[in-house]
């Protein structure tokens, strides 16, 4: 008999859940005949689905974020698999960074995660039973130019898994640091940033241009959904890199043997910047 999810897992939580990763992790855990819980800022235009609950979160919004917690994580269901997805981009560079996207990217892609594991990883240690992915980057180990805070707030949540994957040994609850690389989505087109300062400054224009080549050749989703899969039929905790090959295997290997000096300007090379 084929395994499947739904031997081990009933009621998920996916947040960001409407487009890109997210949404394909979704349809996955439906398919695998669980009862999923999607989260977005704009839940209404989440299709209806058998089995799909949506429900509005914006992590950058104190009160959106408390009125989740106490209708989902208090008093709601038991989630016994998390993925904190939710994520999005600011390409500045960091004189010019914006003070308000300073604080949005750590409350989206950092504190608000961590918040919620803490709201559920109780209750999972209680049951002997659960598990946490948290949607990192293979940025934690190849920083992105002009996207400082996001590496920044990446690395800090995959410093977080690992911590976790140290508690949490032997009780039941696994911790997933999932990092993935490029994936075609619509993630620079959602990426906050100055038109007019890339257009007129030679080493943004060339680091975006850069990103946008990555991205657009990027594998299709479907590869981070089946290696999330494949993961979570595993019981055990993990740092799990996906993508394509040279991003999500070489690259991680040969960097095992080259100082950071060299990486970085093998990084600098390969962005344009000077």
């Amino acid at each position: 008999m084929k395994n499947t999810l739904h031997t081990k897992f009933s009621k998920a939580l996916v947040t960001g859940a409407s487009t890109g990763l997210g949404e394909g992790f979704v349809q996955m855990l439906l398919e695998e005949g669980l009862e999923v819980w999607g989260t977005s800022r704009q839940a209404e235009n989440m299709p209806i689905r058998d089995g799909f609950h949506p429900v509005e979160l914006d992590l950058s919004d104190k009160d959106s974020l408390e009125n989740f917690r106490a209708k989902y994580l208090c008093d709601g269901p038991s989630f016994d698999l998390v993925i904190n997805n939710a994520g999005y981009g600011v390409f500045f560079p960091f004189e010019k960074f914006p003070h308000e996207e300073i604080s949005g990217q750590i409350d989206v892609l950092l504190s608000g995660p961590i918040k919620i594991c803490r709201e559920v990883y109780g209750g999972m240690l209680r049951r002997g039973h659960g598990t946490l992915v948290n949607v990192s980057s293979l940025a934690v180990e190849f920083p992105l130019p002009y996207m400082s805070l996001y590496n920044t707030a990446k690395s800090g949540l995959s410093a977080f898994s690992r911590s976790l994957m140290m508690e949490s040994r032997n009780t039941g609850v696994t911790v997933i640091d999932f990092r993935p690389g490029d994936f075609r989505t619509s993630f620079n087109a959602a990426m906050k940033r100055d038109l007019a300062l890339v257009e007129e400054t030679p080493q943004l224009s060339a680091a975006w241009d850069a990103l946008e080549r990555m991205l657009n050749s990027g594998p299709s989703v479907d590869i981070a959904v089946r290696r999330l899969r494949k993961t979570l039929l595993k019981p055990r905790s993990a740092t799990v890199r996906t993508g394509r090959f040279f991003q999500a295997i070489f690259a991680p290997f040969i960097s095992r043997f080259l100082p950071r000096d060299t990486i970085l300007w093998f990084l600098r090379r390969y962005y344009g910047l000077r």
